[in-house]
């Protein structure tokens, strides 16, 4: 019994999907493929690297996307629906109001949603930065490996 017990928790880690420390992963509602991602199960939220972060009409917020060299990801303005607005501690501790948007993140050939605090993270070396909340959804994260999802990416 001590083995089958034993044999069915290794079994449950290994049926998550493992996660290394940095990743690149796909934005298809975006239009941005193979972005750097750093993978922090100290962070809450997920966050996205942006500049011109302007809220516009009713609920509306338009923003333009960076790498991690503070160069345009996309081509010109991205509009996305506000899901919320927080206040978020950032990693040097200051208290920084966000907007957050929601939108599909492809993980393992796997699409899942995922919400976005849009933030100028312009000394950060990853423009995505990926949370508890979406870990939560049946991932395991080892901080020995690297870029497993992109490598195992349907090319």
């Amino acid at each position: 019994m001590k083995y089958l017990i034993l044999l069915l928790l290794v079994f449950n880690l290994y049926a998550k999907d493992t996660l290394g420390r940095i990743d690149k992963f796909d934005l298809p509602e975006l239009n941005i493929y193979n972005i750097r991602a750093k993978i922090d199960t100290g962070a809450k939220t997920s966050s996205l690297h942006c500049s011109n972060i302007i809220p516009v009409g009713d609920n509306l917020v338009k923003f333009i996307v960076l790498d991690g060299k503070n160069n345009q990801l996309t081509k010109g303005y991205i509009t996305k629906p506000i899901s919320r607005v927080a206040n978020v501690k950032s990693s040097n501790g200051e208290i920084e109001q966000r907007y957050f948007v929601h939108t599909k993140i492809v993980i393992y050939n796997k699409t899942y949603d995922i919400e976005l605090s849009l933030t100028f993270r312009d000394s950060m070396r990853y423009p995505l930065l990926i949370g508890r909340e979406l870990l939560n959804q049946g991932f395991i994260v080892d901080t020995t490996q690297k870029n497993l999802s992109f490598k195992a990416k349907d090319n």
